[in-house]
């Protein structure tokens, strides 16, 4: 069975958290059910399928869901992992096929073209980015809550809002129509990602 689409996506950054078991440990136990992980700036698929096995134990002890940046391969090396598309990935049609049905799939968007491509392709969820300023990538212009809500309406699928996520401006990302949100900061770059989580899950929770 297809794990469900994330209301709460986790994504990695281990120049955000060094510790990344540790952060990642945290966040389960406060809750979150879906971890993306990302190497960013790394071409090693070795250090890549090593954290993957790593995560994948703690996902699976919360009975939570891995999901992979990327790489194919890494992601069919393991059971019901799915897989998240960044932009110059392989197409959204044929990773569909290599993965099957009973896997997440996701995607990475910046504009409804590509939204809407996605979604036809087999993409389960797209996130939608950035809609705030972020630090990961401080040189892209935020598209804002009037305009993430007007693309939103004209995707036939779920969205989850990315980039500058935070406690507390989740609430305003789900009244502009995200079904959920995707984030680093927001949970591994706090004090204690375990109370971040829950926080965090309860404000998507109550909107």
């Amino acid at each position: 069975m297809k794990p469900p689409i994330p209301k709460l996506l986790l994504i990695t950054d281990l120049q955000v958290c060094p510790d990344l078991q540790h952060g990642v440990a945290q966040a389960l136990t406060g809750g979150v059910k879906h971890v993306l992980l990302r190497i960013k700036n790394s071409k090693d698929k070795n250090s890549l399928g090593q954290w993957a096995k790593k995560l994948h134990i703690l996902t699976q002890k919360q009975k939570a869901h891995l999901l992979i940046s990327g790489d194919i391969d890494v992601a069919l090396a393991f059971n019901n992992v799915g897989l998240h598309l960044p932009d110059r990935a392989i197409t959204t049609q044929k990773a569909r096929k290599l993965l099957g049905n009973n896997r997440l799939l996701g995607r990475s968007c910046h504009n409804l073209i590509g939204a809407l491509s996605a979604i036809k392709e087999g993409a389960d969820y797209i996130t939608l980015s950035p809609l705030f300023a972020t630090k990961s990538h401080p040189q892209a212009i935020p598209l804002g809550l009037e305009q993430f809500a007007a693309i939103k309406e004209k995707i036939p699928g779920p969205v989850l809002a990315l980039g500058g996520i935070n406690g507390e401006n989740t609430p305003a990302a789900i009244s502009a129509g995200a079904y959920g949100v995707a984030l680093i900061r927001g949970i591994l770059g706090e004090p204690s990602p375990k109370d971040a989580a829950r926080i965090l899950l309860q404000k998507i929770e109550h909107n």
